[in-house]
């Protein structure tokens, strides 16, 4: 027995070296494999099995990014969320920035493949701080590129433009062409997204020729190149033009296994072929859609289609079979991550109601949309339709109305596309004015290099010639930071403005928002007693909500003093117990218990701007149920003494530092400690706040809450009903 377990240990001594080296082996053949960009499912499942080996920390952290990738490319998103899933629990151990950046990037990747483009975003901004901090310019160069593309379609395009600027500079900095080739790429659909077509597609065409003639591996770029051209080709209405690029796009895609990507082409080929009236040519590619995304389990892609599919049946006025359709495709889409999507998927669903004599439920859809709002390009179409509906239904006042509406709101898109383009163009010429300064400044320093060197000839003596020499070197160092400060405030001074005014709105919005949604999934379901009162208050928050856009105009001059408040008399009980409910509906629904006591007497008469008083207490909510534990509390407080309106509203752990609670109501402070979240917004909200407060005559202080977490007090003056 002795002697066997000897010869155990004996060859596990020999046998152990042969397994490491067979280890190595492999993952160096994985490397290699992927630098020669093989076949990416044979890549995958190469993957997997050399997951199941021994690796080394470094390699796993490795293997499991490439083959994250390498199924996000193939469309397989559930197994992309294993991956990465994977890779981060690896990286609380195995401690390295670079692929905490990689980790992060690729979530904002698969964000986009799915639609969540502000998922995408937080991603996306996570990775920059890492491949800044390791000074990674490539990698840099990628994620403010995939960034300016989740800011664009969220709407974001100043900040968009300011981030595909810094990707061009970051690849710059790598000496990476085809880097800097992706980063004018997306500077291109930018522009067209600005409605300036035209120079979207000159930098586009460029790109093609240079990639035909110069550069590697142009397969790789095609797909890409084709889909961006086919967009700009379509904005300019020119569909023939179109249709070959997207066909062209679709073709490479799929020989380079880009198959989510794929998909999308065939959506662009079946538009532009309806566009061109060719229906029967339709259905092949609509087929081929579905299939591919129902291999890939994209619901929201699913959902694209059938809407496609849809659309077809009602321009060959099948609207029975097209209803059916949109129902379903409207069914399964989420209404948040894709509102824009739905939002035209609704619409389109309603054109088909209208076409099938369904007058009244056509009217319900287009009510519903009109009061959840809908994007500014589809404001137009669902007033006219409305319009259409009420004629109809011979309800001409109403009808009237919506054409007038309807009027204005071609007016507005006009005047907001004539912004676009003017944002473009400025954006192009400030690009252009850069350039012209840089080149000034540069060519007059090469003057003065010359001027110092003739000083330095003409000199008589050795102590002359070196005084002047520290002095022809300590200009040049001035001058040289000099150029580099102006480079850099050339290319950023004339986004700065706009991008505050966006980061304003985009922040004071939230909270109301939610809001009106939480009414209008009660009423979806039912919960609501007094329908008809919810719906007076669904009516008064989109008031609200106007009144808000106005307000972030009149802050934006705040330091002007031009910020005014709209006093009403109100009673204080009822006042405070609206805010008590509205705070219970956000912090129920995101699964935090709540406390209310109002301790107030009936017929006290507060005068108040109640408007933004409201804006006040959402603030404050919003940053209770963002920063709270599940499972947390949050509490609401109210009680006059001394003819004063006192409200506090506490939450649980985690709280601050005591240092940190000095600085929260600071315009755009953000605490680095346990409060400081993704979740977290702008660092806006407690300014306004504060300033709100400060207008109406009052106090607002932040404390540690003796539930564990923070307590914020208000005190505003009333006047006592005498």
């Amino acid at each position: 027995m002795k002697l066997l377990i000897k010869l155990i240990l004996v060859l596990s001594v020999f046998t152990a070296p042969v397994l490491i080296a067979n280890e190595a082996t492999q993952f160096d053949s994985f490397v290699a494999a992927i630098k020669e960009q093989k076949d990416k499912e044979m890549l995958a499942q190469e993957g997997a099995r050399l997951l199941e080996s021994e690796l080394a920390d470094s390699q796993r952290a490795y293997v499991l990014h490439r083959v994250a990738l390498l199924h996000n490319k193939l469309g397989d998103f559930t197994k992309v969320e294993n991956y990465l899933n994977q890779l981060e629990e690896l990286l609380t151990r195995f401690k390295s920035s670079e692929y905490q950046g990689k980790l992060f990037i690729t979530r904002g990747d698969l964000a986009i493949n799915l639609g969540q483009f502000i998922t995408a975003q937080r991603n996306f901004e996570q990775a920059i701080k890492f491949f800044e901090k390791t000074k990674d310019h490539r990698m840099l160069s990628h994620s403010l590129r995939f960034y300016s593309f989740a800011l664009k379609e969220s709407g974001k395009f100043s900040e968009a433009m300011r981030a595909v600027e810094r990707a061009k500079i970051a690849a710059t900095m790598a000496n990476n062409t085809p880097v800097t080739m992706a980063a004018y790429n997306a500077e291109a659909m930018i522009y067209s997204d600005l409605k300036l077509p035209v120079k979207a597609l000159e930098i586009q065409l460029d790109l093609l020729d240079y990639v035909t003639n110069q550069a590697e591996s142009p397969e790789n770029w095609y797909g890409q190149l084709y889909y961006s051209i086919g967009k700009s080709y379509a904005d300019l209405k020119d569909h023939e033009k179109s249709l070959d690029a997207y066909l062209n796009a679709y073709k490479y895609d799929k020989k380079t296994q880009f198959f989510n990507y794929a998909g999308s082409d065939l959506i662009k080929i079946s538009q532009q072929l309806m566009a061109l009236e060719r229906y029967a040519e339709v259905p092949v590619f609509l087929e081929e859609a579905l299939t591919l995304f129902t291999e890939l389990k994209s619901e929201r892609n699913i959902a694209w289609t059938k809407g496609n599919q849809a659309e077809l049946l009602a321009h060959t006025q099948q609207y029975a079979e097209a209803i059916l359709l949109f129902e379903e495709a409207l069914e399964s889409l989420d209404k948040i991550e894709s509102k824009v999507l739905h939002q035209q998927l609704s619409l389109s669903y309603a054109k088909a109601l209208v076409g099938n004599n369904d007058h009244m439920k056509a009217l319900k859809v287009l009510n519903k949309l009109n009061t959840s709002g809908v994007t500014q390009s589809s404001q137009h179409s669902l007033t006219n339709l409305l319009a259409t509906v009420y004629s109809q239904l011979g309800r001409f006042e109403e009808a009237f109305a919506m054409k007038n509406m309807a009027y204005n709101n071609l007016t507005d898109e006009m005047n907001n596309e004539s912004n676009s383009r003017a944002l473009g163009l400025a954006a192009q010429a400030q690009y252009q004015t850069s350039q012209i300064e840089l080149a000034e400044m540069k060519a007059e320093q090469e003057v003065n290099e010359i001027k110092n060197q003739q000083n330095m000839f003409i000199a008589a003596g050795v102590a002359l010639i070196l005084l002047l020499s520290f002095i022809g070197l300590y200009l040049l160092y001035r001058q040289k930071r000099k150029l580099a400060q102006q480079e850099a405030t050339i290319l950023n001074k004339s986004l700065m403005m706009k991008d505050q005014l966006l980061a304003d709105v985009s922040h004071e919005l939230r909270t109301p928002l939610t809001v009106l949604k939480l009414n209008i999934e009660s009423l979806e379901h039912n919960l609501i007693d007094d329908p008809d009162a919810t719906y007076k208050l669904l009516h008064v928050r989109l008031d609200s909500l106007n009144k808000l856009i106005s307000d972030i105009y009149e802050l934006a001059q705040a330091d002007s003093g031009y910020l005014e408040l709209q006093r009403v008399q109100c009673d204080a009980y009822e006042l405070v117990s609206n805010f008590s409910n509205d705070i219970e509906l956000l912090v129920t629904k995101a699964g935090l218990s709540f406390e209310s006591k109002v301790n107030i007497q009936l017929n006290v008469l507060v005068s108040i701007d109640v408007h933004k008083l409201n804006q006040v207490i959402y603030n404050l909510a919003r940053n209770s149920i963002n920063y709270t534990d599940l499972p947390g509390k949050v509490e609401f407080s109210s009680e006059i003494i001394n003819n004063d309106l006192i409200l506090c509203l506490s939450d649980s752990s985690p709280s601050v530092s005591v240092n940190d609670l000095d600085k929260i109501f600071d315009r755009l402070y953000r605490c680095d400690k346990s409060r400081s979240r993704e979740s977290g917004g702008s660092g806006l909200g407690l300014a306004i706040s504060k300033k709100i407060i400060s207008l109406h005559g009052g106090t607002i202080n932040a404390s540690l809450s003796e539930l564990g977490g923070v307590s914020v007090l208000i005190t505003v003056p009333l006047y006592l009903n005498k």
